[in-house]
């Protein structure tokens, strides 16, 4: 599945905004199994958030280094 450009661009913002609405949700109510699981939903979106910048970081400086060219090997091998 394919997303346009701007959603894919968002969706870390979405995540780490959803996982502060979830914290918060926790911090208002801490009591309960809905307090729990509002702080579990909270910490994985913050997780997913932090993995999708961090990834999309590195496949940014990664494909700022590679030019594209290929390496060119010798057919001959022979010493």
């Amino acid at each position: 599945m394919r997303l346009a450009r701007p959603v894919y661009e968002s969706l870390p913002i979405i995540y780490m905004l959803l996982g502060g609405l979830a914290i918060l949700l926790f911090y208002i109510n801490p009591l309960g199994f809905a307090g729990k699981a509002a702080f579990l939903i909270g910490v994985l979106a913050e997780t997913a958030a932090l993995t999708l910048f961090l990834r999309r970081r590195d496949y940014r400086e990664l494909s700022r280094e590679y030019n594209g060219e290929t390496i060119e090997l010798p057919s001959n091998l022979s010493g």
